[in-house]
């Protein structure tokens, strides 16, 4: 554009020449030439400066298309940008929450073991604050636990483990003074396949070690008392008699059982029961000699271990003490109570060289210390225990029963002297051992009642007869019921009940096809327990029967206070009526005097038809005996059953 002008410039400063040349000369051709010559020259001008005009706007067209465009692509890129940065914003708050919702304390360090992260369970876990920026590289961490840990040794060797090996993953345990356990576990950083840095995860584990020892404690020791356990009593007691073996001295074993104690539950219940074995725990060990350990070996047992003794006269003046210690009475609640206690001692190695075996003999000699009159020591003798030592025996016998349910029942049918049927049955337990020979209940039972196993042996009982009124229900005759015999510790526990309910609920049985047979001296021994007692199995359906009447208070006046439905007339009285004139009146008035109070009777022990003759005289309802039938099988019983069976009366 600018060459053009100049050129245009030129032709009109030279045809100005040219037509002032001409006019000068007047030469009007060449005036007109230059005219037309110069109307030519400006036409082509303004065509060439339309062309560069369009030119320059379409130029500026697609410049400004370009720009738009890339503005565009830039835009989109920005956007892109700050999607990206709200997504990386939101993955570090995300990675920041997590990190800090955590339970561990986390701490990332590179392989030049400068910090690079660490969330604030860390800062916690060892009490540092969040703006002091305490922890920059692994040295500020050996000073931070230098003087604080109680194995700083394992923190040194795991540390140098990890700068050797970044590729190892570590795990160990850090002890502090303040009793603060934490675990530790180093893990590579990776990238790809290289190692970058260190992941260090720290877990407080001082609660689960505190959990740990506690469940140690308990495994160990008896919660009621603190004592040491049987467990415990066990282990002790062989390194005491390791320990004696190599310095050629005694160890004694002492076994301690309380008089009368199982009365302190039957009338005053567990709680004072167990505040008693508190007491009797503390003044048991005001009365140890050194080095002397006691347990709680079960129940009301304790038993003391001396170990590396030379003669008697220290075992025989700790066991002289003790005894002295029940002089004093044990107040309790309200109550004062006299107690006194019976210890068997055996020594090592005249009586045994093994922990079982010197505590079954400390418990032989006590049993002979409670046959001699109770609040005294023994020492095992083979020649003197025999009778001690068969009762313990039995005793252990009767648990194995128990776990391998070598009970079972038999049944003696109750016939109605009106019409001969059988309208109902008492069960009778058996006992048949490993060898298949049956045990007189005579032999275990006094034993069961002695050492309180006779209560699971009278739940299982209850159990059973709720069962078996279950099974029978189709072979039963209307108005039949099962007596079941209670022991009398069990009825003083005061939850006979409760024990009775479960087992109807666990089987669906009919409460009103059971009867629950007593004895009249635990009824008399506890009145108003036995009337709560009886009121309330009466109230779900479940009839009681006075056994054994005649044995024990005998009187009618209480009668009138129990809710029961039946009376046994015990054996003794039936016996005789044939040939006693006394017990035929007493045995008839009885009767007269029971029916007057709306209760039915029945005798027991009938063994001929002349007794039978002469209480269906009398008017009683219900006899049993081997005269009938005597204790058969369940599966003879229900045979019986089945026939409808009738008996001549």
């Amino acid at each position: 554009m600018p060459m053009e002008s100049n050129k245009l410039d030129e032709l009109h400063r030279l045809l100005k020449r040219q037509i002032r040349n001409a006019l000068d000369e007047h030469d009007l051709t060449q005036i007109e030439g230059g005219v037309a010559k110069l109307v030519e020259l400006v036409s082509d001008a303004y065509d060439q400066t339309d062309m560069d005009r369009a030119l320059l706007e379409r130029s500026l067209e697609l410049t400004s298309s370009e720009l738009t465009t890339r503005n565009r692509e830039l835009q989109t890129r920005l956007e892109e940008q700050e999607a990206m940065k709200a997504e990386l914003e939101e993955s570090y708050s995300l990675l920041n929450a997590s990190l800090n919702a955590t339970h561990d304390g986390l701490l990332v360090l590179d392989l030049d073991n400068h910090v690079r992260l660490y969330n604030r369970v860390f800062l916690r876990l060892f009490r540092l604050d969040e703006s002091s920026h305490q922890v920059k590289s692994i040295e500020d961490i050996q000073a931070l636990f230098k003087d604080r840990l109680k194995n700083f040794d394992v923190f040194a060797e795991a540390l140098a483990s990890v700068q050797t090996h970044p590729e190892q993953r570590v795990e160990f345990e850090l002890a502090f003074n303040s009793n603060q356990f934490v675990e530790v576990y180093v893990e590579p950083q990776m990238l790809t396949d290289t190692v970058v840095g260190r992941v260090w995860t720290f877990r407080d584990i001082t609660e689960l070690r505190l959990k740990e020892e506690e469940a140690k404690h308990r495994a160990h020791h008896d919660l009621l008392t603190g004592l040491p356990n049987r467990r415990l009593l066990d282990i002790r007691l062989a390194k005491v008699l390791d320990a004696s073996q190599e310095t050629n001295s005694q160890t004694a074993v002492l076994f301690f059982d309380l008089d009368g104690f199982k009365d302190v539950n039957d009338y005053l219940g567990h709680a004072i029961g167990d505040a008693l074995l508190k007491e009797v725990s503390r003044r048991l060990e005001s009365q140890l000699p050194s080095n002397t350990l006691l347990a709680r070996h079960g129940g009301d047992e304790f038993v003391a271990v001396m170990g590396c003794q030379k003669g008697r006269e220290s075992i025989e003046a700790f066991a002289q003490r003790a005894l002295k210690a029940f002089s004093r009475p044990f107040n309790l609640a309200d109550d004062e109570l006299y107690m006194s206690c019976s210890i068997g001692i055996a020594i090592s190695p005249e009586h045994g060289v093994d922990a079982d075996k010197l505590i079954s003999n400390a418990d032989i000699a006590m049993y002979r210390a409670k046959e001699l009159g109770k609040n005294t020591f023994q020492y095992f003798a083979n020649a003197s225990d025999s009778h001690s030592m068969h009762r313990l025996k039995l005793r252990s016998q009767i648990t194995v029963a128990l776990e391998e349910e070598q009970f079972e029942l038999f049944f003696q049918p109750k016939v109605s002297l009106r019409d001969g049927r059988i309208l109902g049955a008492e069960a009778l337990i058996r006992w048949c051992s490993s060898d298949g020979n049956f045990r007189s209940p005579v032999e275990f039972i006094p034993i069961a009642e002695e050492n309180g196993q006779i209560i699971p042996i009278s739940q299982w009982l209850i159990r059973k007869c709720c069962q078996h009124i279950v099974d029978w229900q189709p072979v039963l005759p209307e108005n039949f019921v099962l007596a079941m015999n209670i022991s009398a510790k069990h009825f003083r526990r005061g939850v006979l009940q409760e024990d009775i309910k479960q087992a109807l609920t666990d089987t669906n049985a009919e409460p009103s096809k059971l009867e629950l047979e007593v004895t009249e001296t635990s009824v008399m021994d506890n009145i108003d327990l036995a009337v709560s007692t009886l009121e309330e199995l009466s109230a779900i359906g479940i009839r009681t029967a006075i056994d054994d009447f005649g044995t024990g208070h005998s009187s009618l006046n209480y009668l009138r206070r129990l809710p029961i439905e039946i009376l046994k007339i015990d054996k003794s009285f039936i016996d005789d009526i044939l040939n006693s004139d006394e017990d035929k009146t007493l045995v008839g008035g009885i009767i007269t005097m029971v029916h007057a109070l709306g209760v039915e009777v029945v005798a027991e022990g009938v063994e001929s038809r002349q007794i039978a003759d002469v209480l269906k005289a009398m008017g009683c309802d219900l006899v049993q005996g081997y005269h009938y039938c005597p204790p058969v099988s369940e599966q003879e019983f229900i045979a019986l059953l089945q026939a409808q069976t009738h008996y001549e009366v």
